[in-house]
């Protein structure tokens, strides 16, 4: 079952998480859900080429087509392999929806400029770099990136059909799942699905295991809240997160103490009055120096540093 893309990795009974395979290009973890009667997928990767391995991997670990898609949020790294599920019905919140909607068809040439400077700027951080495990992840990142620019001619946009607003609810013959919305906080809408019979949650972004989150054009104010009240609200043993392994709910904790402890940081740092090139030399936040996607710590701190620069300027 596993593959070039991902690796699965049972959660609970009937519940698998398709881990990323770092440097493959599928970049985002996706889930598959036997529900009994019906098999439903969370999410689905970074490439139409994972996608279909994907589905693929579905019916064999179910025995059954895939009667629903849910997306958790309209990053690409979640949904690029929409097209390859075009047999499945898609779920998102109404806002996800929209979003996936205004962005409109793919524009081919715009895309891959993007992704050529993405890979410019990579190149040119990697060059000032000698920690061996930036220079690991950044090697990972350019090989997702140059992945991810080879497959844009082919990609689809695919708009989810059913939507909802904070709950939705599917009922198989042997399990339910609750696709639930509390707001954005890693990006403008976010969902989750939750298995109550098995305790397991399919965070999407929100959660990462051991993986720098990304938080530009979120909120992690809201964020955090959001974290506190799936704490508060729901009993998860079983964590299969947007990024990094299959885990527990420790890792929710571990996720509202990045969070924390960046707001601290990058508020301590607008008032040294010290400029933003001088905190982005000091490297990544102490303690997370291990985590996956380190790279990413300095387009938290910049864009973090230069809102809050906006909003003391106000």
């Amino acid at each position: 079952m596993n593959n070039e893309y991902f690796t699965i990795q049972q959660a609970s009974e009937g519940i698998w998480g398709a881990i990323s395979v770092p440097g493959s290009g599928s970049l985002g973890n996706a889930a598959i859900i036997d529900l009994g009667d019906l098999t439903v997928v969370v999410d689905t990767t970074n490439l139409p080429h994972s996608g279909i391995l994907l589905r693929h991997t579905a019916e064999q670990l179910t025995n059954k087509p895939v009667k629903y898609v849910v997306n958790t949020h309209f990053h690409g790294d979640h949904v690029n392999g929409n097209q390859e599920f075009m047999k499945s019905e898609f779920i998102s919140t109404v806002w996800t929806r929209d979003l996936l909607s205004d962005m409109g068809e793919v524009n081919i040439d715009l895309m891959q400029e993007n992704i050529q400077k993405i890979i410019t700027s990579l190149n040119h951080v990697r060059s000032k770099q000698i920690d061996p495990h930036m220079l690991t992840e950044i090697d990972y990142d350019l090989s997702v990136q140059r992945a991810l620019y080879d497959a844009i001619p082919s990609l689809s946009r695919v708009i989810p059909t059913i939507t909802f607003d904070d709950k939705l609810v599917i009922q198989g013959t042997k399990r339910t799942i609750e696709v639930l919305s509390y707001g954005g906080g890693h990006s403008l809408s976010d969902a989750v699905v939750y298995v109550p019979e098995e305790q397991t949650l399919i965070a999407g972004d929100l959660i990462s295991t051991k993986t720098i989150p990304v938080i530009p054009y979120g909120n992690p104010y809201a964020w955090i809240r959001i974290l506190k009240r799936i704490q508060k609200d729901l009993k998860v043993d079983t964590v299969i997160p947007g990024h990094g392994d299959v885990s527990n709910s420790d890792r929710i904790t571990d996720v509202i103490h990045f969070l924390e402890k960046t707001i601290t940081y990058v508020s301590g740092a607008v008032k040294s009055g010290k400029s933003e090139s001088y905190w982005l030399e000091q490297g990544v936040l102490k303690g997370y120096e291990d985590w996956n996607l380190p790279q990413y710590f300095r387009w938290n701190f910049r864009w973090l540093f230069n809102s809050m620069l906006v909003q003391n300027n106000r």
